[in-house]
């Protein structure tokens, strides 16, 4: 037993009183959930008894909350008992950190015992199991009376880890990075083996530096990923020697690619790989509107590098005047202010045509610049520009093929976010 530990034991109820009352003095519970069956509803009296008689003072019945299951044989009913005292479970642990909870599921049948233990992995609990030094049937039976003891008492969650493990890649390898990063961080909190909360923090690092990417918070995520580099270890525990390699190469890549893009000019080639890459995610995810509105800006930023690299003009919305062309010049005049035009999409891409850039020319090659066949129209009156409408597949299949024919890239040569199911 710890001491100075409020303990809330939660115990399946079977045919014989006497693990049961073991238990009870082992861990001298300040309130106890019995989960009885039809069968065994009554035996709790003998529980209390067992106990009163060895501990010298009776179990108030305060103290204590009989929980019986309807039919001892069926593990979802057993399971539908036991997960009703999620609430009751959480309330007590959150009182303070000198409260615990221990599930001991030594009796009742084996449906009731399995449902304990299935819905108390979910708990920060500790397992507990009645055993015996000596059994009938030439030690294969029972527990004989008076032989009972308490041989296993662990955090069940130091054994099952690899079950949030599990669920974790499932998470991840969805993109569900930010749930990911909840889920470690929920696991972490519930284990007591020091070697598996870092295992568990490796994995919320891993979900917290692409989620972070994925909303183009580049610079934690450049962060997070150098802080990987000391994890090496412990994802090799976790994933073994082969995933763990394949980890690091993905870490290296990632961060040599991450320093390009925070270090360097913006806006920048890497920009526009960045845009394309996460506009592809999003289509994965099927949220056709969000992916369409960063190819619209990855074109956007693709003008924006090419005007700044090639003709120094580095603000779109400031572009001088006398530095723009014929017949541009004339048509812009009236919307100049102080001598600077601001210019949008399509400006940037007709003052790049205007300059004889080749990139203008592809623009118009692609049709882009034609405002009633391009997709970029269709953008326009999405939710997330300046309508009400839903952009379609197809639609976004258009803008994709054209972006990456503006931009001259393979989709291969885009990032990729790593996968940790095989």
């Amino acid at each position: 037993m710890d001491d100075n530990r409020h303990t809330l034991l939660v115990c399946t109820v079977g045919g014989t009183p006497d693990p049961l009352v073991k238990s009870l003095l082992h861990w001298q519970p300040a309130r106890v959930l019995f989960v009885p069956s039809a069968q065994t509803c009554s035996h709790v009296d003998a529980v209390l008894r067992g106990y009163a008689e060895h501990a010298g003072q009776p179990l108030s019945p305060g103290c204590y909350r009989i929980c019986p299951v309807e039919d001892a044989e069926v593990l979802q009913g057993c399971l539908r008992v036991i997960k009703e005292l999620d609430h009751e479970v959480a309330d007590w642990i959150g009182r303070g950190g000198d409260y615990q909870v221990v599930a001991d599921f030594t009796a009742g049948t084996k449906c009731m015992s399995a449902a304990l233990a299935l819905q108390a992995r979910r708990w920060p609990c500790r397992f507990s199991y009645v055993g015996g030094a000596r059994r009938t049937k030439d030690g294969v039976g029972v527990v004989e009376a008076g032989s009972e003891r308490v041989i296993h008492s662990a955090n069940p969650w130091d054994a099952l880890g690899f079950q949030a493990v599990e669920e974790f890649v499932v998470l991840f390898d969805q993109q569900a990075f930010a749930a990911g990063a909840a889920l470690a961080e929920r696991a972490m909190r519930n284990v007591s083996e020091p070697s598996r909360k870092r295992e568990l923090h490796a994995l919320k690092l891993h979900a917290e530096t692409y989620d972070a990417w994925d909303r183009f918070d580049q610079r934690s995520a450049l962060t997070k990923l150098q802080e990987l580099a000391n994890y090496d270890n412990h994802l090799r525990a976790v994933f073994g020697q082969a995933k763990a390699d394949q980890v690091r190469t993905w870490t290296h890549a990632h961060i040599d690619y991450l320093r390009k893009l925070v270090e360097g000019n913006s806006p920048s080639m890497q920009h526009v790989v960045d845009l394309l890459a996460n506009a592809r995610r999003r289509k994965a995810e099927g949220r056709i509107d969000d992916a369409v509105a960063r190819l619209y800006r990855a074109i956007e930023s693709l003008a924006q590098v090419a005007l700044a690299e090639r003709y120094q003009i580095n603000n779109t919305k400031q572009v001088i005047l006398e530095r723009v062309p014929e017949p541009l010049h004339q048509q812009w005049i009236s919307r100049a202010e102080d001598g600077m035009v601001f210019l949008g999409l399509q400006d940037a891409y007709a003052l790049l045509d205007g300059l004889g850039d080749e990139l203008g020319a592809r623009f118009k090659q692609l049709q882009l610049h034609d405002r009633q066949r391009s997709p970029l129209t269709a953008r326009n009156q999405s939710i997330l520009a300046h309508g009400f409408e839903r952009v379609s597949d197809k639609v976004f299949e258009q803008l994709w093929k054209a972006a990456l024919q503006l931009a001259a890239i393979q989709e291969p040569d885009l990032p990729t976010f790593p996968r940790f199911s095989p």
